[in-house]
C-alpha cells in the first residue's frame, strides 16, 4: 500500500505538469495569432479611453481653477492699490463700494475682510434679496485670535490660501494677503467665497457629462458637491467647518476612501477607482491638486462603469471565439493550477499583513486536501491567534515601528521634547458604584475605544489605561515635528466621537508639552515602553483642574502654555487663567481648546 499511494502521489503530480505544459502551448499558439489581430484595437481602444479620461478631469481643474482665479486676483490687487497709495484700506465706504463692483462680474466672491495690526477686523458681507445683491460691512473689535493670525501672517510676502472657516451659517474657501508699506504693516487682506458655490460648479458636471463632480478637502472631508447643497449647515461649527464624507452620505465616494487605485493615467496624471454600489459598478477618476494650502484638494468624478466599457464589449465581441479556443485548451490546467496555488498565495498575502501588523485585515487560512497545505493553514492560524492576543498587550505604535525600522535603539531610554494626554471620565468613582461590574467594564471598554482609536488616527502611542484614565504621548517612538497638534487633533476628534455616540457623561482631557524620558523602563522579565518625567506630573496636574474649570463643553480640553506655543493658527484656544499647581514652583497657564 505505501508504494501505491507513493507512485499515485507521483503520478497526480505529472499530470498536473503535463496538463500545465500542454494547456500553455495551445494557449502560446492560439494567443500568438489572437496577439497580432487585437493588439492594435487594444492600443487605439486604450489610449481613447485615457484621453476621455484625462479630457474630464483636466474640465474639472479648469472649473476649480477659474473659480479659484478671481479671488486670488482681488486679493492681489487689494495689496497693489494698499502698498501704491491707491487704497486706503480704513475707508470701509470705499472697500464697500469697490466689492460691490467687483462682484457684480464675479457673484460667488461672497465676502471681503480686513484684519487689522490692532486685531480689529472688517467683513463685507455679500447676501441677495429681492432687489438685488446687498453688502453690509461689520467692523468687529481686536480679539486674541486675530493677534494671533496676525503674527502668523504678516511676514508672508505673498497670497495664501487659509483652511476653510465656518461664519455666519457658511463655510469660507478664501485667500489671504498681507500687505506691508515702507516696512509697516497694514494690514491682511482675506477674500472668500462659500462651499456653496463650488459645489453649483461641480453640479454642472452632470448636465454636461452625465458624472458626478466633487471636491474633497484631504481624506475624509467634503469641499465640494451637489449633495452640499441639499445639506443644512447645522452639523457645522467653526471647529468642523466642513461635512465630512460620512455625513455627506455617498456610499461611491464613501467606499472609494477604503480601496487602491485600479490604474493610473499616462504620467499619473489621475487615479481611477472602481467599486461596486447597489446602482452597479461605478468609475471614479480624480486628480490632487496642491496649490491651494498645506491640505490637498482632491478633485474628481465618477460615472457607471458601464458608460466606459461599452468600447471595450465591441473589442471583446471580435475576439470571442478565438478566446473560447484558448479557454477549452487551458481550462483544466488553469483550474488546477489555481487550486494549488490558492492557498499559497493566501498564506503569502497574510504573511505579508503581518510583516506589516496588519492583523485586523488577515482571516483564517481554510482547510486543505493537500497534507502539506492544510498542515501550513493550520500552524499559519495557529500564529496568527498569537499575535493577536500579543498586540493586544502591547502599544501599536511602538511594535509597528520596530517592524518597519529594525531599529531597536528606538526602545532605549532617552530624553526627548513629547506632547502628554491625561483623559479622565469625571465623576466617574461615583456613578460606578450604581452600576454592576459587568456594566461597569463595558463602558469603560467602549469608552476605551473611542479615545484609542482617536489616538492611533493621529500617530499618537497609547501608553497605559488607569483605572478610568488614558494616558498617551505624541513624537515617540517615531520622531513627529508636529506631536501637540497631532494630540490636540487627537482631542479634538474624541470630543466628536463622544458626542457622536450620544456620550451623556463628562471627560476631562489635559495636553502638555516638555522634556520626558521615553523608552524600555522595569525589570527583565516585565518591561513596558513608557514616558516618566515632571511633564506628566504636569500634565496631570492640569487634568485634575478641568473638572473646577467653567466650560460649555461636555469634555473639556485644557492645554499648557508649552503645547499652546507649538499650535498653528486652525486652533481655536480660550485663556482660562493662571493656576498654582502642586510640584511645580511658578503658576501654569492653561488654554481651552
Amino acid at each position: 500500500m505505501p508504494r501505491t499511494d507513493t507512485k499515485s502521489n507521483a503520478r497526480i503530480g505529472i499530470s498536473a505538469l503535463l496538463a500545465l505544459i500542454i494547456g500553455g502551448m495551445a494557449a502560446l499558439s492560439a494567443g500568438t495569432v489572437l496577439f497580432v489581430s487585437t493588439y492594435a484595437n487594444i492600443q487605439n481602444t486604450t489610449e481613447l479611453l485615457n484621453t476621455s479620461a484625462e479630457m474630464i478631469i483636466d474640465t474639472i481643474e479648469e472649473n476649480v481653477i477659474d473659480l479659484t482665479a478671481p479671488i486670488e486676483k482681488l486679493a492681489k490687487a487689494l495689496k497693489k492699490g494698499a502698498e501704491t497709495g491707491d487704497i486706503d484700506l480704513a475707508n470701509i465706504e470705499f472697500l464697500n463700494a469697490y466689492f460691490a463692483g467687483v462682484s457684480a462680474t464675479v457673484p460667488y466672491l461672497t465676502d471681503l475682510g480686513v484684519v487689522y495690526p490692532d486685531g480689529s477686523y472688517l467683513f463685507i458681507t455679500q447676501t441677495f434679496s429681492p432687489d438685488g445683491p446687498v453688502f453690509t460691512p461689520t467692523v468687529e473689535p481686536p480679539t486674541a485670535g486675530a493677534v494671533h493670525y496676525i503674527q502668523e501672517v504678516k511676514n508672508k510676502e505673498s497670497f495664501f490660501w487659509n483652511e476653510p472657516f465656518f461664519n455666519d451659517g457658511r463655510t469660507h474657501i478664501s485667500v489671504a494677503v498681507s500687505i506691508q508699506k515702507g516696512g509697516d504693516y497694514l494690514g491682511t487682506v482675506i477674500v472668500s467665497s462659500t462651499v456653496h458655490h463650488f459645489s453649483e460648479v461641480v453640479g454642472e458636471l452632470n448636465a454636461k457629462y452625465g458624472v458626478t463632480g466633487f471636491i474633497l478637502y484631504g481624506d475624509d472631508h467634503v469641499l465640494a458637491h451637489p449633495k452640499i447643497l441639499e445639506l443644512a449647515p447645522t452639523d457645522l461649527s467653526s471647529a468642523s467647518p466642513l461635512h465630512s464624507v460620512s455625513t455627506l452620505g455617498d456610499p461611491v465616494i464613501a467606499q472609494m476612501l477604503n480601496v487602491s487605485p485600479e490604474f493610473h493615467g499616462r504620467d499619473d496624471t489621475f487615479d481611477g477607482f472602481v467599486v461596486e454600489t447597489e446602482q452597479g459598478e461605478q468609475l471614479i477618476l480624480t486628480s490632487t491638486m496642491e496649490s491651494f494650502g498645506s491640505v490637498p484638494w482632491v478633485v474628481g468624478q465618477y460615472s457607471p462603469l458601464s458608460d466606459w466599457s461599452g468600447q471595450w464589449s465591441r473589442l471583446s465581441d471580435s475576439v470571442l471565439v478565438g478566446l473560447g479556443l484558448v479557454a477549452v485548451s487551458v481550462l483544466a490546467a488553469l483550474l488546477l493550477a489555481k487550486r494549488v496555488a490558492a492557498p499559497i498565495r493566501r498564506s503569502t498575502e497574510g504573511a505579508m499583513e503581518i510583516s506589516q501588523l496588519n492583523l485586523d485585515q488577515i482571516g483564517n487560512l481554510p482547510p486543505s486536501r493537500v497534507s502539506e497545505l492544510n498542515q501550513q493553514a493550520i500552524a499559519f492560524n495557529r500564529m496568527l491567534v498569537g499575535l493577536r492576543w500579543f498586540e493586544t498587550y502591547l502599544p501599536r505604535a511602538l511594535v509597528r515601528q520596530l517592524v518597519k525600522t529594525g531599529n531597536t535603539a528606538i526602545v532605549q531610554p532617552r530624553e526627548v521634547e513629547l506632547t502628554v494626554m491625561f483623559a479622565d471620565i469625571q465623576g466617574f468613582t461615583a456613578s460606578s458604584e450604581t452600576m454592576s461590574p459587568k456594566d461597569t467594564a463595558e463602558m469603560l471598554n467602549r469608552h476605551f475605544e473611542i479615545l484609542n482609536r482617536c489616538i492611533e488616527q493621529e500617530g499618537g502611542t497609547l501608553d497605559k489605561y488607569i483605572g478610568d484614565a488614558v494616558l498617551a504621548f505624541w513624537g515617540a517612538p517615531e520622531e513627529q515635528a508636529d506631536h501637540a497638534e497631532r494630540a490636540c487633533r487627537a482631542a479634538l476628534a474624541i470630543r466628536r466621537s463622544l458626542s457622536n455616540a450620544g456620550i451623556d457623561y463628562g471627560v476631562k482631557i489635559a495636553l502638555h508639552t516638555g522634556p520626558l524620558i521615553v523608552g524600555n523602563i522595569g525589570a527583565v522579565d516585565r518591561i513596558n515602553y513608557t514616558v516618566i518625567g515632571d511633564t506628566v506630573n504636569t500634565c496631570a496636574r492640569i487634568e485634575a483642574l478641568a473638572g473646577s474649570l467653567p466650560s460649555d463643553e461636555l469634555t473639556r480640553i485644557m492645554v499648557s502654555e508649552a503645547t499652546a506655543g507649538l499650535l498653528g493658527r486652525s486652533f481655536d484656544l480660550t485663556h482660562v487663567g493662571d493656576f498654582q499647581v502642586k510640584g511645580r514652583s511658578g503658576p501654569v497657564t492653561v488654554y481651552q481648546l
